[in-house]
């Protein structure tokens, strides 16, 4: 790359006719001074450098220059000069920069030969300096697109050359009216007019006069009414017409394009509803279609006969359209050069595949209700196919063998379906073009990727739910781009290889749910780890101190046997967003590497045996929204810097990010299919993939768990701390996390009342206090939490009567229980006739138990007393009874004298033995 000091070298070269500096470092103004030597140039390419000002008089020494390209500078205003009049300069592209004026572009108007102007993504957001742009009597293309137009017609409205052929409005916030529509409609010579991505309401039926418009891109707006009747009075040499994505509903007849003769691309579907489209059936068009969208719609009996008389379709969606009945092969039959067929979201019960080989590419016909087994000649059939969607149907069967003949296979989904069965040896070694292979939730079983595997091009592999068994096999090594690997959810066991770690690019990782085990899976050949799931394993040990994961952004290792500290190594990846470790027995002392700049969202803890007190640290933790620390021992007061931890007080634009985008070239129309435009139309074919959700997290609310993720997870932010051996008083400071939605802090020894400070909290929906030993009454401001959709404060020491009123009177006696202090509603106690007894201060609590242990010593004398008097007693009655009864005091003495006779005769015999 190079900056200004490569101009001087480059002034020598007068003989240059095209120069290409893009994507340099060069900055100030355009054009530099040593450039002025170079008059030959005819093409000068300078985009994506830092050029902040264009010197029209500096460009009056390149007078055979014709193309300049400055898109992606920070060019943000200009100089006048009249000399430009003598310009040749027929293309300027401006595209991205920081525009917003017409009047910065001085000068402009005196580029009397310029036919291609290019502003596309900057900050234009009115009409009302255009009329620098109507003295440009030359100029054929104008891009307005990605600017912030609202509309048209305001003081003399847009006002343009009536030489444009070609004008780009797309992505703008355009909401015309009939008289903003006019300054379109008077430019009579134009071919090609993209309006698509605004907030365009009303159909232009003015567009009608423009004899010559030959593309029309009315997309992705708002636009409504009689649709037949719009259509009708387009002009006859259309040949593309796009209205996807508008809020059309009702009926549309398809015969209301007959005048349309040549017609080569038609789209149409709505946002809003299903349009029934229908036509007459002995209509014949005079069109033969080459590109056809009508997804979402209801597609009736005489449509499908329209379809019959198309020869010529390269790429068809029909998608949603509630078909029926077998797959239309003769569709593909009719068609020799379709390439794209798009039948997803239909109701097809039976695939039937033409005789003959087709050189169909892409093949989508998921989310439909096929039973059968794939036919084993599939891979005949087909050999072309790059992109194959067979998910979520019924198939059963195993996975046909002739898959491997697809040597240009790209994409195979076939997911969520019955299949059963190995992976066929043909298949794993013929797809090496394959870059995605997604077989997920089937019962597919046996060992994976022997060393007959050879899918050297795969970059994502997804095998979740099914049944495979044993453990991975080096065949997976070939694959030395895989970027995504997902095992989990089957029945692999034993240790995890060691080899793993030499698949160098290997990004996410996902081995949830089998049965694995032995030491964490230290990757130390992969720094480039951004997602490790290895949860619901039996892995054990210890983590190494040494670990480290600079690109690591979800560790989730929960349902383990892990033990031993929590390496603070962890902590010092710069991306990492989400630590799941609960449900293992980690302990010691945690958080304490933690610094500002820690990006980490989402903290679970729950469930190990973590001793200590909850370090200061975790409050540099700016950006956490979910932070679970429940069911360990910590003990201690509750840490009042938590009011300075977001809970989703700093909101931030950035979401979760998604785990995967393999975002693959567009399919490669013909040159037959390709339709030629001046627009940047969107017409191609992505086959990219998003294989993962968003980041989805589980956490406890409201008493039962919730899973979230995407936008949800995004504005989810919860504090559990349930279950503890928390001490001392709910911090004030609580109420200062404003955002929060769920809060527990029950299961803990606190102690004082419950602050009024959480009235603040006005987004929480779950909030348990239970089984604590907080006293005093329950705060009035309580009832105002709107959103509260939770209340658990029962089992504590609360007294007083209940502010039943507000959002209170939805939570019912169960919320309080356990409080023997608490009146009124919902419980049964009468706050009037019951005198609630307020808590003893300190000073009456000592007295009380002063005269407590007073009392306990006047109880022992009377127990002194009344022994000694039952003692005589007994004694007076004995004497009485042998002395009064002489047969009775014979028996007795008898009795003792045997008694000692017995002692005696057993102390004689011991003495002799």
């Amino acid at each position: 790359m190079f900056d200004n000091s490569i101009v001087p070298f480059l002034n020598a070269a007068t003989s240059i006719r095209s120069l290409h500096l893009e994507s340099n470092y060069m900055e100030g103004v355009f054009p530099p001074q040593e450039l002025s030597n170079m008059t030959n140039l005819r093409v000068l390419n300078l985009k994506d450098n830092s050029f902040s000002f264009l010197s029209s008089q500096g460009l009056t020494d390149f007078r055979d220059l014709e193309v300049l390209d400055l898109s992606f500078n920070g060019v943000n205003d200009s100089e006048a000069s009249h000399s430009l009049s003598t310009a040749k300069l027929k293309t300027l592209d401006l595209n991205f920069n920081p525009l917003s004026d017409f009047s910065q572009l001085k000068g402009l108007e005196s580029l009397q030969e310029l036919q291609v102007l290019k502003l596309r993504g900057n900050k234009f957001n009115h009409t009302l300096s255009t009329h620098v742009l109507k003295d440009l009597k030359m100029l054929q293309e104008l891009d307005l697109s990605d600017n912030g137009f609202t509309n048209l017609d305001h003081g003399r409205g847009l006002e343009i050359p009536t030489s444009l052929q070609v004008l780009d409005f797309k992505r703008n916030q355009l909401s015309l009216t009939h008289e903003g529509y006019l300054g379109i409609c008077r430019l009579m010579k134009l071919r090609e007019l993209d309006l698509s991505s605004n907030a365009l309401t009303s159909l232009p039926y003015c567009l009608g006069n423009l004899t010559h418009l030959r593309t029309l891109d009315l997309s992705n707006n708002q636009l409504n009414g009689n649709l037949s009747s719009f259509v009708s009075g387009l002009p006859s040499v259309l040949e593309y017409l796009s209205l996807l994505d508008n809020n059309f509903d009702g009926s549309f007849l398809f015969n209301s394009l007959v005048n349309q003769t040549r017609l080569t691309v038609f789209k149409l579907s709505s946002k809003v509803g299903v349009i029934q489209v229908q036509t007459e059936s002995s209509w014949a068009p005079l069109f033969q279609l080459k590109m056809l969208y009508l997804s979402n719609c209801s597609l009736g009996s005489t449509m499908l006969g329209f379809l019959v008389h198309q020869r010529d379709l390269c790429f068809v969606d029909l998608s949603h359209n509630k078909l029926t009945g077998t797959f239309p092969t003769w569709l593909v039959k009719n068609n020799t050069r379709l390439q794209t067929i798009l039948l997803s979201g239909n109701s097809l019960t039976k695939l039937q595949l033409p005789i003959l080989v087709h050189g169909l590419q892409v093949l989508d016909i998921s989310s439909n209700m096929i039973y059968d087994s794939i036919q084993e000649d599939i891979g005949m059939v087909f050999p072309n196919l790059r992109f194959m969607n067979f998910s979520s149907n019924h198939f059963q069967g195993t996975i046909p063998s002739s898959i491997g003949e697809m040597k240009s296979l790209q994409v195979l989904d076939m997911s969520s379906n019955g299949l059963y069965g190995q992976l066929p040896i043909m298949f794993l070694s013929g797809c090496y073009s394959l870059r995605v292979l997604k077989l997920s939730n089937n019962q597919l079983q046996g060992k994976i990727f022997s060393k007959h595997a050879n899918l050297t091009g795969l970059v994502g592999l997804f095998l979740d739910g099914n049944n495979f068994t044993g453990s991975l096999e080096e065949g997976l090594l070939k694959s030395k781009n895989l970027t995504l690997l997902d095992i989990s959810d089957n029945r692999f066991s034993g240790m995890l290889p060691l080899w793993i770690g030499r698949i160098s690019r290997l990004s996410y990782l996902y081995m949830s749910g089998n049965q694995l085990k032995g030491p964490f899976p230290f990757l130390r050949q992969s720094p480039w780890v951004e997602v490790m799931d290895i949860s619901h394993n039996s892995f054990s040990g210890s983590i190494p101190r040494n670990v480290n994961f600079p690109s690591l952004r979800e560790l989730r290792l929960q349902n383990n046997e892990f033990t031993g500290l929590v390496p603070g190594n962890l902590f010092k990846a710069a991306g990492l967003e989400v630590l799941d470790l609960r449900n293992n027995n980690f302990s010691g002392k945690i958080l304490n590497t933690i610094d500002q700049t820690s990006k980490l969202r989402i903290l679970l803890l729950r469930n190990n045996s973590f001793q200590t007190y909850i370090p200061g640290k975790i409050c540099q933790l700016s950006e956490v929204g979910l932070l679970d620390l429940s069911h360990n021992q910590f003990r201690g007061p509750i840490p009042s810097c938590f009011s300075k931890m977001s809970f989703g007080a700093e909101q931030n634009d950035r979401t979760m990010s998604l785990v995967a985008d393999f975002d693959f070239s567009y399919i490669t129309f013909l040159p037959h299919c390709q339709y030629g435009s001046h627009l940047n139309l969107d017409d191609g074919v992505r086959n990219g993939y998003q294989p993962k959700p968003a980041t989805v997290v589980d956490f406890l609310t409201k008493s039962r768990y919730e899973a979230y993720q995407g936008d949800i997870l995004r504005y989810m932010h919860g504090l559990d701390l349930s279950s503890n051996e928390l001490s001392g008083e709910i911090p004030i400071e609580i109420g200062d996390l404003q955002n929060i939605r769920s809060l527990n802090l029950s299961s803990n020894r606190l102690t004082g009342s419950i602050p009024d400070s959480i009235s603040k909290l006005k987004g929480l929906e779950s909030l348990d206090l239970s089984n604590n030993k907080l006293d005093g009454s329950i705060p009035p401001a309580l009832a105002d939490l709107n959103s509260l959709g939770y209340l658990n404060i029962s089992y504590n020491n609360l007294s007083g009567e209940i502010p039943f009123k507000g959002h209170l009177v939805t939570f019912d006696e169960r919320s309080y229980i356990g409080n023997a202090h608490l009146c009124g509603l919902p419980t049964n106690k009468n706050c009037i006739s019951q005198r609630v007894p307020e808590p003893p201060s300190v000073s009456t609590h000592a007295k009380e138990e002063e005269n407590e242990e007073e009392g306990n010593v006047i109880d022992m004398v009377w127990f002194y007393w009344t022994c000694a008097a039952v003692y005589i007693s007994t004694s007076l009655a004995l004497f009485a009874f042998l002395y009064i009864d002489s047969r009775w005091s014979r028996e007795w003495f008898y009795r003792v004298d045997l008694c000692v006779h017995h002692i005696l005769q057993f102390k004689r015999s011991s003495v002799c033995n």
